[in-house]
């Protein structure tokens, strides 16, 4: 739990084992076979977890736009279509 308290008592070694592992769970979250993951390639694996970071950010942005629009006040009260 150290990690995410972002406690200073943490060894590189910890580290690294920790994001090994954040990042294997993440990739099997998204539907991937542990049988692709344990041949993907370090650059696969980057494409792969930033497409998905890309789409989060495409669905944020969606809803984002989707609330401000419920926001706004119809302005077919103002004469406006």
């Amino acid at each position: 739990m150290a990690f995410m308290r972002n406690s200073g008592d943490i060894s590189p070694e910890e580290s690294l084992v920790f994001n090994y592992w954040s990042t294997i769970l993440h990739l099997l979250k998204l539907g991937i076979a542990w049988e692709a993951i344990s041949n993907f390639t370090d650059n696969d694996i980057a494409l792969i977890v930033g497409i998905d970071a890309a789409y989060q950010q495409k669905e944020q942005d969606d809803q984002a736009r989707q609330m401000a629009h419920q926001k706004m006040p119809s302005m077919a009260g103002m004469g406006m279509p």
